[in-house]
């Protein structure tokens, strides 16, 4: 579209027929301002001064579009780019020197133009014909407000005698004419929805005044509304309002106007618009008058736009390569190198030193990048190595609050993640001490707790120790099954030898009792109990001890589990129809995820295991019933998972203890008088050496009794357990 604009062959004859083309635009603007400056403020614009300005719009067009192609074509940086600033800078400057001279020097020729139409358009003289019309409208207005107040307050009168219209229609006639008599109005009427009148209360000079009410009218006045209508041709003013008193009833009223008062708006009015339409006639003057003048500054504006593109043109060019190739380094490009201009000045040396800089930079980059990668790697490492590792991970600030933590650390918590953030007594509040003393003393800490999560009681081993920004880093495990192995270890090194001690006496007096019960029976008198019953209490609490003793051994002597695939809902069942026959009074209720359930397990060890479980309730449930008489249950449910079986057992007797619940399954703990404390411990035993878990709870919501749940894997690792009770073994 401007293929014309573009330079030919010759760029010095295309910059010379530029700078014409620029001049005569110039004058030409010149000559249309000297013609607008004679311009009658009053008369019509001419259609000369117009065409010579429309046709100095298209000139400075078509200027404004070589000059900017010429900023095009002298562009050194490529679209894109950030741009050559210092030769926007130059277009600014010069730009600016420009237009503001220019408009200083419009602020003080709008002055004085203004001043001149201020001689035909002063601000007295509008403001004496806008008063004149003020006044009139004023009086025009009273006059409604006049009539509108009047007709309120008559139609108050009327609904009060409303009755009347009735009852004697000439009566309340000759009312409303007084009514109107008395307000000065010719005429009186209430009239309906239709405009029929239904009474005409009209004076001697009265006839006439009646005008039908249009249908917008009634429903404006059914609103409430005063409505008045001017009929001045006619002479009068009417109004009209709905009469509260009956529906669609109306009162209508008449009242002569002051036709000089209207008369007097009326020419008020007229000349105010001639007097603004004079007004708008000298504005089209003036905006003529600032056209013209605004041509003349957009010349010398594009003319000192044209300077600023030469003078860019030679200074710009060094120093915008320079820019380019800094936005390259900017962007990451370090093997760029700007060729050295021809000119010996602070350029050449600014170019050399850019050049030498990028060099030296490339080389660091090269460095850095190798560095960073053997820091990634090392990132890498111990990022995974956190992600691995069992043992639990934190990182604290100096406000106790986690900077890092690694899988582990939240699980071994039950905390929500991500817990980087929160601060350590939210996460574990349990720790929230040691940690503060190691902070206090700057010292490292190793130390056991013991913590409740929703999985249950778990015994931790804590280490904390500063690190290098201010902050620590804690270190903890789940110790649980370790100290429980070692537990159970000592508990059976303890039965073995009680076993073994208490054994060796128990015969000797087992059957030294039963030789004086039967030698000396015979010397005792019949009559005399004593001698037999010391004999049978003796030989009752040997055969209790020897109970003792068996599960001593029993304990002591925890057989490993032979693994081998069964059906454990099977086992279940025999398991609670035992339970069922010895214990008729008790309900057992078995539910089975489905039959049949297959285990790779030790059959009998978890047929003793669910056993004592459901024998442990039954006992519990008879001790309860003996004081509280109510049915006994026992409720047995599977549940079962990808790769595993939950058994649940329930039961309505007094539940476990919430102190010491825990600690049941340890060896030697009961809440039973004469317990030995062994039932739930080879429970545990059993399920552990299983890979499996056991967990004493309450019943659900409020209601009583104990609830054991015993997670069981389908296939046990056996290698897996054995490695593990070894190396338990070796830590003891």
């Amino acid at each position: 579209m401007l293929g014309f604009l573009k330079p030919g062959t010759s760029q010095t004859g295309w910059t010379l027929f530029q700078w014409l083309f620029l001049i005569a635009a110039f004058l030409a603007a010149m000559v249309t301002f000297v013609a607008v400056s004679e311009l009658d403020p009053i008369e019509p614009v001419s259609r000369d001064v117009q065409a010579m300005i429309i046709a100095n719009t298209l000139i400075i067009s078509i200027l404004a579009l070589i000059i900017v192609q010429r900023y095009r074509a002298s562009r050194t940086l490529e679209k894109g780019a950030e741009g050559n600033r210092l030769a926007r800078r130059f277009l600014l400057l010069f730009s600016l020197s420009a237009v503001i001279p220019a408009l200083v020097v419009s602020v003080f020729l709008w002055a004085a133009i203004s001043r001149g139409f201020d001689t035909w358009f002063g601000t007295r003289i509008v403001t004496l014909v806008e008063q004149t019309a003020a006044v009139a409208r004023q009086n025009v207005e009273e006059y409604s407000d006049v009539l509108e107040e009047d007709t309120r307050l008559m139609a108050t009168d009327v609904n009060n005698a409303l009755e009347g219209l009735n009852e004697d229609p000439e009566r309340f006639s000759s009312y409303l004419g007084i009514q109107a008599y008395v307000r000065n109005m010719p005429a009186a009427y209430v009239i309906d929805r239709e405009g029929d009148p239904l009474a005409v209360g009209e004076n001697t000079s009265g006839e006439g005044y009646f005008r039908r009410p249009t249908s917008q009218m009634f429903q404006d006045a059914e609103r409430g509304e005063v409505i008045l209508s001017l009929q001045e041709a006619d002479g009068f003013a009417t109004s009209l309002i709905s009469l509260d008193g009956r529906e669609d009833t109306f009162l209508y009223l008449a009242k002569p106007l002051d036709r000089d008062a209207f008369a007097r708006l009326r020419r008020a009015e007229q000349a105010l618009e001639e007097y603004r339409i004079a007004g708008e006639l000298s504005t089209r003057s003036q905006t003529l008058f600032v056209v013209a003048y605004g041509q003349i500054v957009a010349l010398v504006l594009l003319m000192a736009i044209r300077l600023a593109l030469e003078a860019a043109s030679r200074i710009t060019g060094p120093i915008g390569r320079l820019a380019n190739a800094a936005q390259s380094v900017r962007d990451g490009n370090l093997d760029i190198r700007v060729p050295l201009p021809r000119s010996k000045d602070e350029v050449r040396t600014l170019t050399r030193s850019f050049n030498v800089m990028t060099e030296q930079l490339g080389a660091q980059r090269s460095a850095l990048i190798s560095a960073r990668e053997d820091a990634e790697d090392r990132r890498l490492f111990l990022e995974t190595l956190l992600e691995e590792v069992s043992a639990g991970v934190i990182r604290i600030d100096e406000s106790f609050r986690v900077t890092l933590a690694n899988p582990s650390a939240e699980k071994l918590l039950d905390a929500e993640p991500p817990v980087e953030g929160r601060h350590l007594s939210v996460v574990a509040p349990a720790f929230l001490p040691y940690v503060e003393e190691a902070m206090a003393s700057g010292q490292p800490i190793d130390a056991s707790l013991d913590l409740r999560t929703a999985g249950g009681a778990r015994h931790f081993r804590l280490k904390a120790a500063r690190d290098t920004t201010g902050g620590l880093v804690l270190t903890f495990d789940d110790a649980t099954r370790l100290v429980t192995a070692q537990r159970q270890l000592a508990w059976r090194d303890v039965a073995r030898r009680i076993a073994h001690e208490i054994r060796n006496p128990l015969t000797p007096i087992q059957l030294s009792a039963e030789r004086l019960r039967r030698r000396y029976t015979k010397y005792i008198p019949e009559d005399d109990q004593v001698f037999e019953k010391c004999t049978d209490t003796i030989l009752r609490q040997v055969n209790d001890i020897g109970r003792m003793v068996e599960e001593f051994s029993g304990f002591a002597r925890m057989p490993k589990p032979t693994l081998n695939s069964f059906d454990l809902a099977k086992l279940i069942d025999e398991t609670g129809f035992a339970q069922q026959v010895v214990s008729p009074d008790i309900e057992v209720d078995i539910h089975h995820a489905r039959k049949p359930l297959i285990i790779a397990a030790d059959e009998r060890l978890l047929g003793q295991a669910i056993g004592n479980i459901v024998k442990n309730a039954a006992e519990a449930i008879e001790r309860l019933t003996d004081v509280e008489e109510k049915q006994g249950t026992i409720e047995i449910r599977t549940e079962e998972a990808e790769d595993s079986i939950a058994i649940v057992i329930e039961d309505n007797g007094p539940g476990f203890p919430e102190e010491a619940r825990e600690r049941l399954l340890e060896p030697y703990v009961t809440t039973r008088e004469k317990g030995t404390g062994l039932g739930l411990a080879i429970v545990n035993r059993i399920i552990v050496d299983h890979g499996g878990s056991i967990q004493l709870q309450g019943r659900e919501g409020s209601r009583n009794g104990a609830r054991v749940r015993i997670m069981l894997p389908k296939q046990a690792d056996l290698e897996e357990l054995e490695d593990d009770a070894e190396s338990t073994e070796v830590l003891s």
